[in-house]
């Protein structure tokens, strides 16, 4: 005879279906699926819009053997040792060489450009109206023919996407069921929004790691993610036994705050070795620039 009671809920499955909806609805919202990115592609603040656009104007005169001539100084500075010189009586290396330059130099030239002018989301006022209208939805005609023009967004289309619109029309009852509870943040608020589209993204994980709405939504904020929580564990090993001392949280939130630090770190790292870079150019022209008055 089987245990009786409730059966027990995969917290890992919740995890995982809760960040693939908390995905899902972001790109619905904002049209990008984590937030808050843009912050960490910024440069540091000793790096001005102006210099930017500075290093642009240089990077566009440059030729590859400029280029590389400032990439091998640039190495020199950090490393301090001396480089070896590019030898052009090597054609094949020499033609490798000036191709990697100008696929660096162009790459550089996208990623400055990316950062003055970030691409904006195509009718992003639509989108909010859209998801305002979903989260709003009351009746399952209003809620098909909001599911079905977020299917039809050409991102959501191309990236796959169309699969959430499709779960809430199959568990439709759920998802309407789930907006008229009294914990369901109803403020218009702009600052309740992200709480709201964290409720539904942890309902919908319920449903579909087969328990109820609020089943899910109760034990994934609820769930303890210090140790002795559900989804503490370390490294796993060959064997399938885990490292000790090396145990964390495994939920999909502290793994984001753990990569956070890294990624600014290393986007830093780029901003910095860009300046150097630039800085190295110019006082090579100022080199030259005195060698031809002299």
């Amino acid at each position: 005879m089987g245990k009786r009671g409730p059966k027990p809920v995969d917290l890992g499955l919740l995890n995982m279906w809760e960040f693939e909806w908390y995905k899902a609805f972001h790109v619905l919202r904002d049209g990008t699926a984590l937030p808050g990115t843009q912050a960490v592609y910024a440069p540091p603040l000793h790096i001005s819009r102006k210099q930017i656009r500075s290093w642009i104007e240089k990077l566009r005169e440059m030729n590859e053997d400029d280029y590389l001539r400032i990439n091998e100084l640039t190495i020199e500075k950090i490393s301090g040792e001396k480089g070896q010189a590019l030898d052009v009586t090597n054609e094949s290396d020499y033609s490798v060489q000036h191709s990697w330059a100008q696929g660096q130099k162009q790459n550089e030239i996208a990623e400055l450009e990316k950062y003055l002018n970030p691409s904006t989301i195509p009718l992003k006022a639509e989108r909010r109206q859209l998801w305002n209208a979903l989260w709003h939805a009351q009746t399952l005609p209003v809620l098909k023919n909001i599911c079905d023009q977020w299917a039809s967004l050409r991102d959501v289309r191309i990236q796959g996407l169309i699969v959430f619109p499709n779960h809430i029309l199959a568990n439709a009852r759920e998802f309407l069921r789930m907006k008229k509870d009294n914990r369901f943040p109803k403020s218009d608020s702009a600052a309740v929004d992200e709480s709201r589209l964290e409720y539904l993204a942890r309902g919908m994980a319920g449903v579909l790691a087969n328990v109820s709405p609020m089943t899910g939504i109760e034990r994934l904020r609820n769930m303890k993610h210090t140790e002795g929580g559900p989804l503490w564990r370390g490294v796993k090993l060959l064997d399938g036994s885990f490292a000790k001392g090396t145990e964390s949280c495994q939920c999909w939130r502290c793994g984001l705050d753990r990569s956070r630090p890294a990624y600014k770190a290393s986007s830093e790292a780029w901003w910095n070795g860009m300046a150097l870079f630039m800085e190295t150019a110019e006082s090579k022209q100022n080199s030259g620039a005195r060698s031809e008055q002299r």
